[in-house]
């Protein structure tokens, strides 16, 4: 796990050269550290026991094939490291194995930048990210509703109390950017579509986490 202050350290199991590249563009802007890339299992082993980065990014399907039932493995080598899963597949068994087996998130290929960042924050602090669109999917396949996250629930407490984007990211001590994701990412977790809708939401489940 990170520790407070520090550069979150990252490696990359992808076997694409290609999207490791895209990848690590993305990140180091924001201010991450890629500390190895690996397009297999063994090769991702042994970067993550040397490294002992903050979060492994693993693409599903790497050159030795599904990558599922390496997780445990990686984490045996890193046991303060968090697992993020960048994947193409949305099937609702591979994301529930994922997950069992030990990742800390599950992220597709195809999101936004804004949420992958988040995506990597989050699991590197560790807590658990699973891109809203499929989180929702999953509760509400397994009959609840979705669980929040600690930001999630600190953002929607200061809605509740009628503060902006800019006073909410003041009051958290993030970017406006930072809370715009994390208020898209309620409407689509929670199945709502107008920012009313959230701060109606709000403020019937008012947050004490501020």
């Amino acid at each position: 796990m990170q520790k407070v202050g520090d550069p979150v350290r990252v490696v990359l199991a992808e076997d694409h050269p290609t999207v490791r590249a895209g990848t690590r563009a993305l990140l180091e802007p924001e201010g991450f550290i890629v500390v190895g890339e690996a397009a297999c299992e063994r090769e991702a082993l042994e970067i993550v026991s040397e490294q002992q980065p903050d979060v492994l990014m693993l693409d599903m399907k790497l050159e030795s094939g599904l990558a599922l039932n390496a997780i445990p493995q990686f984490l045996a080598a890193a046991p303060g490291m968090g697992i993020l899963v960048q994947s193409c597949y949305e099937d609702r068994a591979i994301i529930c194995g994922a997950l069992a087996a030990g990742a800390a998130g599950y992220l597709l290929k195809s999101s936004p930048v804004s949420e992958l960042v988040l995506a990597v924050r989050t699991v590197a602090s560790g807590g658990r990210y699973v891109q809203p669109s499929l989180g929702a999917g999953l509760a509400r396949a397994q009959g609840r509703e979705p669980e929040l996250q600690l930001r999630e629930r600190q953002v929607l407490g200061l809605l509740a109390e009628g503060h902006t984007n800019r006073e909410v990211a003041a009051r958290l001590t993030v970017s406006v950017r930072t809370v715009e994701s994390v208020r898209a990412a309620l409407r689509a977790r929670l199945g709502l579509v107008t920012r009313a809708d959230l701060v109606a939401y709000a403020r019937q489940n008012r947050s004490a986490d501020v």
